[in-house]
């Protein structure tokens, strides 16, 4: 039997993500993700072809509840 694993259980196996996925986990556009990372805000790293890929670690470190249940505050630079 098939059972889907939830985006928490999905993303607890996951070290190193995609620009979708990041997006995903920190919930906002693959755009604003990527105009993070160009402010400086969040730090990416560049493969063999030019993709962006991002650490979990790093995307947590960005997040920081801001009381409101979903809702996250992004730090300013």
């Amino acid at each position: 039997m098939y059972l889907p694993l939830s985006s928490v259980q999905l993303f607890d196996k996951l070290k190193w993500m995609t620009s979708k996925e990041a997006a995903f986990y920190i919930r906002v556009s693959v755009g604003q993700l990527r105009n993070m990372v160009w402010r400086g805000q969040l730090r990416a790293h560049h493969v063999n072809n030019g993709r962006l890929r991002f650490l979990r670690s790093d995307l947590d470190k960005i997040c920081v509840p801001n009381g409101k249940a979903d809702k996250w505050q992004y730090p300013s630079i």
